[in-house]
């Protein structure tokens, strides 16, 4: 587990500070690890609903390089593919 170090310091009504710490003591948590974990998922989902993504020139080539290749399967992959299915029988 990483040691944190950082720290983020927010300002809140006595209604969401209420709300919060209830919330945590029902799930067994700190406030403070409700708080980051739920803070957390929400910035990993915002990120992955980006719908824009910025990029310099060598980055777009290496991207544009990468998606106009033929694909590689890896020759376990390669046999997989290439033998039959138990479900057609033989």
């Amino acid at each position: 587990m990483a040691v944190k170090t950082e720290r983020l310091n927010l300002r809140l009504t006595p209604a969401q500070d209420a709300v919060l710490r209830r919330a945590a003591e029902a799930r067994g948590e700190s406030a403070s690890d409700y708080v980051l974990r739920h803070a957390v998922e929400a910035a990993e989902m915002d990120l992955a609903d980006r719908r824009v993504f910025m990029v310099d020139d060598a980055a777009w080539s290496e991207l544009q390089a990468l998606v106009s290749a033929p694909p590689r399967l890896p020759p376990q992959m390669a046999k997989l593919l290439s033998s039959s299915s138990v479900l057609e029988g033989t």
